[in-house]
């Protein structure tokens, strides 16, 4: 991927993701928990009157719930073909928008095989870090 990504921070680890499919970012929000939801879903946000489904992205990724504080940072992705479903993640915390060089990216290993693996389009090679690119085709693939 040669383009710009925003980076975020998910139990320790940095991700990033294509920011031409991030809309915004929203700190402290309070959603309301759906029950009988699937456990990844953290609940529903009203965000200017329009209702976003959150995610527990550390929960589809890492396969175990993620530490998701009463106000959490969302991450809102931009809607495809102009659906009515908006939908957004929960991040510990954002990092930064960063260029990235079509050289610096790779696929994941084919030696990965456990669930993180799956939901990774490729790792992305700093000088001194590795940055997972999420893909939000296979995490957000239940709708």
């Amino acid at each position: 991927m040669q383009g710009k990504i925003l980076t975020f921070y998910l139990q320790g680890e940095l991700f990033g993701i294509d920011i031409r499919l991030v809309k915004e970012i929203n700190r402290k929000i309070k959603y309301t928990v759906v029950p009988g939801a699937p456990d990844f879903i953290v609940g529903l946000f009203n965000m200017r009157g329009q209702i976003v489904t959150v995610f527990d992205l550390a929960r589809r990724i890492h396969g175990k719930p993620g530490d998701i504080s009463l106000n959490p940072t969302c991450i809102i992705l931009k809607n495809e073909d102009n659906s009515i479903e908006h939908l957004g993640f929960v991040v510990d915390r954002p990092g930064d928008v960063i260029d990235v060089e079509e050289e610096w990216c790779e696929p994941m290993p084919g030696n990965i095989q456990h669930i993180d693996g799956q939901y990774i389009k490729e790792v992305i090679k700093l000088e001194d870090q590795l940055i997972m690119l999420i893909d939000p085709e296979k995490i957000f693939d239940y709708l």
